[in-house]
């Protein structure tokens, strides 16, 4: 097994905090408020500032994947509901000095009522913490994306262009305020409930809204980007199956454009009250791309992180959903193996950079299988 040398220090809720709550010119004075850190690890994963019971319109929209974390994730919001958090075990409490005249200043409706809930994302290059804003009435009225590590800030940055982009899709969040200069960016909350792992009619419907239409591209012309991140990723994988598998990218068949969400993964997703499927975390999003690429993230994802048998080649192929995309694109067979390979190749590179060796082994796995099946 191959690993990275790449090593990622473990953060603190006070740097975390610190990062949440800048301060601002003409700050007043911070204020001591109760905090309260549920760790995964040795990382805080959600900090909850104040009362708990106020937390849970936030922890309640978010869904644990497998039996264990579900019980667990059911015991913290028993315990958030009933005022027993801080006595639950693995929890820590303490005490913050916290200035928010940064967020009243940049909000125009913030109030001292509102109070925070943490969520602190997974280590990568664009790592950044979540801060739901919730008010007295126990609604959410702002959600803020701020920067944890260096490449965090254009990422978030993105995604509010993105959403500009993108008003034809309903129901997504609308961009409150950026700030280029830290890399911070407030959306509205996008309402809906968590949504199962597996792809539905639903599913589909939105990643067919995604198409631009109108507009062409072709695999051949994202070779020598990718072979330009092979080259900087210094990938310690064996060359000759890369060579292999960069030549598949040379298939030049006009195809329709997409938008990219690039993140199109079942916990980015929400189901809306209307019944549709509608996408959170747009940070990696493109505005131009090819199409099949949010479909492969999404069973590579879940293949991934889920166990699966790792046959989610030969499972693309034969999804029936899928065939009606392919068909109503007038996307060829012939093109869904250069758009896969395309797909594994990019994940391979970002994947190693970000240090996740364990899914940089995987892709390097599936690009062999995916070479094997043809």
């Amino acid at each position: 097994m191959l690993t990275s040398t790449e090593s990622l220090d473990p953060l603190t809720a006070p740097h975390v905090l610190d990062v949440a709550f800048p301060a601002a010119a003409g700050g007043c004075a911070a204020q001591q408020q109760p905090v309260h850190i549920i760790p995964q690890g040795a990382e805080p994963r959600w900090i909850i500032v104040g009362d708990p019971r106020k937390a849970l319109p936030v922890l309640r929209n978010w869904r644990a994947w497998n039996l264990s974390s579900r019980m667990r994730w059911g015991g913290v919001l028993f315990a958030a509901s009933t005022r027993m958090l801080p006595r639950l075990p693995g929890v820590v409490n303490s005490r913050a000095a916290l200035d928010s005249s940064y967020w009243r200043q940049s909000l125009e409706d913030f109030s001292d009522a509102w109070t925070a809930v943490i969520h602190v994302g997974n280590p990568s290059h664009t790592r950044k913490a979540i801060v739901f804003f919730t008010g007295a009435d126990r609604q959410v009225k702002a959600v803020a994306k701020v920067p944890l590590a260096p490449a965090a800030s254009a990422a978030i940055l993105n995604e509010a262009a993105i959403l500009d982009c993108v008003k034809r899709i309903e129901h997504l969040p609308r961009t409150l305020f950026q700030d280029a200069a830290r890399g911070i960016a407030v959306q509205s909350w996008l309402e809906g409930k968590p949504i199962s792992r597996a792809l539905t009619e639903a599913h589909v419907d939105l990643l067919n809204l995604l198409v631009n239409t109108g507009t062409t591209t072709r695999v051949s012309n994202y070779r020598d980007e990718i072979a330009a991140q092979i080259d900087r990723a210094d990938l310690p994988f064996e060359p000759s199956t890369l060579a292999r598998a960069l030549e598949w990218l040379d298939f030049a068949e006009p195809l329709p454009g997409f938008v990219e969400h690039r993140d199109f993964a079942p916990w980015n997703l929400k189901r809306h009250p209307d019944g549709r499927v509608v996408p959170l975390d747009w940070e990696w999003s493109v505005p131009n791309s090819l199409p099949w690429q949010d479909v492969c993230r999404f069973f590579y994802t879940e293949d991934s992180h889920f166990n699966g048998p790792g046959k989610v080649w030969e499972a693309m192929r034969s999804n029936r959903l899928l065939q009606g995309y392919v068909k109503r694109f007038g996307i060829s067979p012939a093109a869904l193996p250069a758009l896969t390979m395309h797909y594994l190749l990019r994940v391979l590179c970002m994947d190693w950079q970000s240090g996740n060796t364990a899914l940089a082994n995987y892709s390097f796995r599936q690009i062999k299988l995916l070479l094997a099946a043809r």
